[in-house]
C-alpha cells in the first residue's frame, strides 16, 4: 500500500515541460543528412565508374553501330582485333552474318566521311 502513496505522490509533484522539438531545424537536419547519403552514392558511382576496370572503357570488344531490322532484330558491327564483324541479334541467338577488316578511315566521323 505504501507503493502505491508513493506513485501517487509523484504524480502530484510538477515535472519539468519537455520543451516543442524545434520542427524547422529538425527538417534541416534530416535534408541535410539525406543530401550527404545521396552525393555519397554518387560519388561512390563516379570513382567505381572511373577507376574500375571495365566498368566504364570499351575492353577488347567495341560496338561500331546497331540498327533494328525488325520488333526483336537488331544488326549490330562489332570490332575485335582489328576486324569489324557484323552479327545478327535476335530470338535469343547471336549469328555472325559477315567479316571484314576494319576500313582505314573508320576513326572519321561519318560527317567528315560523307564529305
Amino acid at each position: 500500500m505504501l507503493k502505491f502513496a508513493a506513485a501517487g505522490a509523484l504524480l502530484l509533484v510538477p515535472s519539468l515541460a519537455l520543451a516543442a522539438p524545434d520542427t524547422a531545424a529538425s527538417m534541416f537536419t534530416v535534408l541535410v543528412s539525406l543530401g550527404l547519403i545521396l552525393g555519397g552514392f554518387v560519388a561512390v558511382a563516379w570513382l567505381a565508374r572511373r577507376y574500375l576496370p571495365g566498368m566504364g572503357a570499351q575492353g577488347a570488344v567495341k560496338v561500331v553501330g546497331t540498327t533494328a531490322v525488325g520488333a526483336r532484330e537488331r544488326v549490330v558491327v562489332v570490332e575485335v582485333d582489328n576486324t569489324w564483324l557484323l552479327l545478327g541479334v535476335g530470338g535469343g541467338n547471336v549469328r555472325l552474318l559477315h567479316t571484314l577488316p576494319r576500313p582505314a578511315d573508320s576513326n572519321i566521323p561519318p560527317a567528315e566521311r560523307a564529305r
